[in-house]
């Protein structure tokens, strides 16, 4: 559906709309009276979604494939009118329309890593501990030695599982939400930088070294 015909339903009638990024990103950033439900988490709040209305489902950016699988997973529990905002939030931004911000993360500077310099760059500080913050089952196909598993849709209730004596090395899919992410935890008190495109970045470069598991 179009940002246009969404905005004329939100004025006229009731619907569930449902931002289905992490609670961190949807807080952050969302289309005004949204509900937060990660992706990851979709299935098991369907319960939690009025059957008696339209359900409208939208992620963060043009490629995003989040609120496909939703909707799918939405449809096959039996709820009728269910809906994707076409080209997720950037394309309602760009027809002129306003997003809340709930709990903002204030934006810190944050250093990245090339891919071809990560290895070297590791060798020389230690003291930094990899986060890998892509879901789990991305997490169990493949990823960087000793790195650590806290998905993003989780951090918000996970980032105390962190030491504080370690640095942290963020990595996510493709570099697109780890700067939140890392801007997140500076906040709270840990010293942060990423590798700049995710494994994407990373897979494209070491083409299956021994880095990945």
């Amino acid at each position: 559906m179009k940002p246009e015909t969404l905005d004329a339903w939100m004025r006229t009638e009731q619907l569930t709309l449902v931002n289905v990024m992490s609670r961190i990103e949807c807080l952050d950033h969302r289309i005004a009276g949204s509900l937060c439900i990660a992706c990851e988490e979709f299935k098991g709040s369907l319960p939690r979604i009025p059957r008696d209305r339209k359900l409208v489902i939208y992620c963060e950016s043009e490629v995003c494939t989040r609120s496909c699988l939703a909707a799918d997973e939405a449809v096959a529990a039996g709820i009728k009118d269910v809906y994707v905002l076409e080209a997720g939030m950037p394309a309602w931004k760009a027809a002129g329309y306003r997003l809340e911000s709930v709990q903002r993360v204030l934006r810190m500077p944050v250093s990245s890593v090339k891919a071809s310099e990560f290895t070297a760059w590791m060798a020389r500080h230690p003291e930094f501990m990899v986060l890998d913050i892509r879901s789990g089952d991305r997490f169990v196909k493949g990823h960087l030695e000793g790195a650590f598993n806290i998905p993003l849709h989780q951090l918000h209730e996970r980032y105390h599982e962190l030491p504080h004596d370690r640095a942290l090395m963020l990595v996510d899919d493709q570099g697109f939400r780890s700067f939140l992410a890392a801007s997140y935890l500076a906040r709270k008190g840990f010293k942060v930088t990423r590798l700049f495109g995710g494994m994407a970045a990373w897979n494209s470069f070491s083409e299956g070294t021994r880095q990945v598991k």
